[in-house]
């Protein structure tokens, strides 16, 4: 019961990463190999699978952001604080350390990440394949990755903005 204890995170993680892998891969197999019969646009799908791939990918998506996000803040929280206390530290000549807020996140973090942005990216080139042949929830997932991408770019990019 012990070992049960010091993993329920992890076991609940693991749990969560499982369904949007399995979900995500059933619609990604389904659309992927649905050929076009001349009487629908797109492939069929369950409505339970479309509202369960659905809040799966705004849940990943929302919680990858937000730990990245509090991370990234307490990196510079904490970064301004070691400047106040020590008037004559170097300034690195960065917004924040990337490298600290790498080593902050923690492996379900990080997992959680690389298993959304994989997918994802699988959903956008299955979209961008398919075109018409998709279904709606494949490119409002595409889109959404999108979005993702452009917001981590965004700060990926400013790491590199000097501090005023």
């Amino acid at each position: 019961m012990d070992f049960l204890r010091q993993q329920l995170f992890n076991i609940i993680a693991f749990v969560f990463l499982g369904l949007f892998v399995a979900v995500w891969s059933s619609v990604l197999l389904r659309v992927g190999f649905w050929v076009p019969d001349g009487r629908t646009v797109a492939p069929p799908l369950n409505g339970a699978l479309v509202t369960a791939a659905g809040v799966l990918a705004t849940s990943m998506s929302s919680l990858t952001a937000s730990a990245l996000g509090f991370t990234i803040a307490e990196v510079r929280r904490d970064e301004e604080a070691r400047r106040e206390l020590s008037p004559g530290h170097a300034d690195t000549g960065v917004a924040f350390n990337p490298a600290e807020v790498t080593a902050r996140l923690s492996g379900r973090i990080v997992a959680a990440v690389v298993v959304y942005l994989a997918v994802g990216l699988l959903v956008l080139l299955l979209w961008l394949v398919k075109g018409t042949a998709s279904t709606d929830l494949i490119g409002a997932f595409a889109l959404s990755l999108l979005g993702w991408l452009i917001g981590a770019a965004g700060v990926v990019f400013q790491t590199e903005k000097p501090l005023t």
